[in-house]
């Protein structure tokens, strides 16, 4: 074209040299602009790229109007009045008084005044990229058909230009999300836990996608949050709750979750999202989103679904590997404590207690002196293996300790070590997890509960003992206590039941006196009784 101006030679010699390096859009979009102008006569121009919505511009390049101006008019047109009849109508208008149409809704303050107008749309492979606006004619009273025809034609050399630069933006943001994930996964498998490793696929999604900020969604683990999502983690700007984001996203997210599908929406205010699926672990199914700010069109204009998709699959890939491997590890680790326990348990613990009967042969056979000695030893010896014991139970897994006596006894007197003081002395003898019958569990439990939760509230006391010992006929649990202790005659329902319980089991439960002063509670059964127990606990 004889009559297309140098800025418009630039700009698409610029789009077509397939050097995506320096090539910014916005130039190619402004240089068609200033053609137009040019062929038209107009003294004023725009284009207004439309958005993924298809009903608002999401881009609006000016040109004619002085920079005071622009700030006196405020926020760029979105695609109301006239312009939005151009969205809806693809077709070409030319008008002599743009006033006078029924879908013009008049200019903003500051707006500079306008009349005569032609507008036509910048289709790239058939659909319509956005519309070139052009007001003013500047050489005549109107456009004419010779100057529509004329736009028409730069329009069509437009969209060629317009879409081999689309072609150049959408491999250079290939080449981003390809980057993006391949260093994901060593940034993932070296995180230390779930909630960094999601932080690092964040931030490769942030890179990649040129975004303000990213989240990783999951249902809310809530019990009364049912069918709702919560922010697991977020990464880049957090200037605004992440939480309100998520609730501008809501409905969408559903629809996101629902169908498997990425999904883009717009934000209230200045911005756009993308989401998609993405794994958190093997067991939490959550979402991807990314928030866009809408600093231009050009920014955004090579987002492709396919690429958001793609690597929110693969870091959920990576995300699931890396749990599983954790979960391998921890399984590890607690088969070898499990195995450390057993050894301890059958080796040292048995030899412990061998030595122990050695000694007290030698003890029953030794002069009064050496005897003493040997008592000491013993002692020791006997407290040597109540830490063993303790010990071995620390080394075993959660799920066995949830079915061990001796792990809710220690429970109970750590939850009243919390708001008695000075802490309750706790002493574990004898062979509780393996004489003790399961059904015989929760009566234990209540008696040291009521037990220590009467001396808390009335003994007033400085020192608390708690002993439980089984031997292989019967189990004993002994609450002794330093206060002013106990008065028969104000009887509570609470003692009145672990008499009932000791009853039940063909047990023994009595209070008594402890010298100088306190009070000693000792609740007694037969071990091979508890399986007929019923109580409750």
């Amino acid at each position: 074209m004889d009559e297309t101006s140098a800025e418009m030679q630039d700009a698409v010699l610029q789009a077509v040299s397939g050097d995506a390096a320096d090539f910014d859009l916005r130039d190619l979009l402004l240089g068609v602009v200033r053609a137009a102008c040019t062929l038209s006569g107009a003294r004023y121009g725009a284009l207004g790229v439309i958005g993924r919505s298809r009903r608002h511009l999401v881009e609006f390049v000016t040109e004619g109007v002085t920079d005071e101006e622009r700030k006196r008019i405020g926020h760029l047109p979105t695609g109301r009045g006239l312009l939005g009849h151009l969205i809806v109508h693809q077709e070409a208008l030319r008008l002599d008084d743009l006033s006078r149409h029924p879908s013009s809704s008049g200019f903003p303050p500051g707006h500079p005044p306008m009349t005569t107008f032609l507008g036509l749309p910048v289709k790239v492979r058939g659909q319509v990229f956005g519309n070139l606006y052009l007001t003013d004619k500047a050489t005549g009273p109107a456009f004419t058909a010779d100057d529509e025809h004329a736009v028409t034609a730069l329009a069509g050399l437009a969209g060629l230009a317009i879409d081999h630069a689309r072609l150049l933006m959408t491999a250079e943001r290939r080449a981003r999300w390809l980057e993006a994930a391949a260093a994901t996964p060593s940034e993932v498998l070296r995180a230390t836990d779930t909630q960094e490793a999601v932080h690092a696929v964040l931030r490769a999604a942030l890179r990649a996608s040129g975004g303000a900020t990213a989240m990783a969604i999951a249902p809310d683990p809530a019990p009364e949050a049912v069918g709702t999502f919560a922010v697991r983690a977020a990464a880049g700007d957090l200037s605004r709750d992440p939480r309100h984001t998520l609730a501008d996203l809501h409905p969408a997210l559903m629809l996101a979750m629902a169908s498997s599908q990425t999904r883009w929406v717009d934000l209230p205010g200045d911005g756009s999202a993308v989401m998609t699926r993405m794994s958190l672990d093997t067991m939490t199914r959550g979402a991807l989103v990314i928030v866009l700010p809408r600093r231009g069109y050009a920014e955004h204009l090579g987002e492709d679904f396919d690429f958001v998709a793609n690597f929110a699959g693969q870091a959920s890939l990576v995300l699931e590997r890396r749990h599983t491997r954790a979960m391998q590890q921890e399984i590890a680790v607690l088969a070898e404590r499990n195995r450390i326990a057993r050894d301890l348990h059958d080796g040292v613990t048995q030899r412990l207690f061998a030595l122990g009967l050695q000694l007290q042969t030698v003890e029953r056979q030794s002069p009064p002196e050496v005897r003493e000695r040997l008592h000491t030893v013993t002692d020791d010896l006997d407290a040597t293996i109540r830490e063993v014991r303790q010990s071995i139970d620390q080394l075993r897994p959660s799920e066995s300790r949830q079915h061990s006596l001796r792990a809710k006894i220690q429970a109970i007197v750590s939850d009243y070590s919390r708001v008695m003081q000075p802490a309750p002395v706790l002493r574990i003898d004898g062979p509780v997890d393996t004489m003790a019958d399961p059904t015989l569990h929760h009566h234990v439990v209540a008696v040291l509960r009521e037990g220590l939760s009467n001396v808390s509230r009335h003994a007033a006391s400085h020192e608390v003992h708690v002993d439980v010992v089984a031997t292989r006929d019967e189990l004993t649990c002994v609450i002794s206590d330093d206060g002013k202790g106990f008065d028969p005659n104000q009887a509570r329902s609470g003692l009145l039941n672990l008499e009932e319980r000791a009853a039940e089991l063909d047990g023994t439960f009595e209070i008594t006196p402890r010298a100088p002063h306190g009070t000693v509670l000792t609740w007694r059964v037969p071990v091979h009784a508890a399986g007929r127990g019923s109580g409750g606990a």
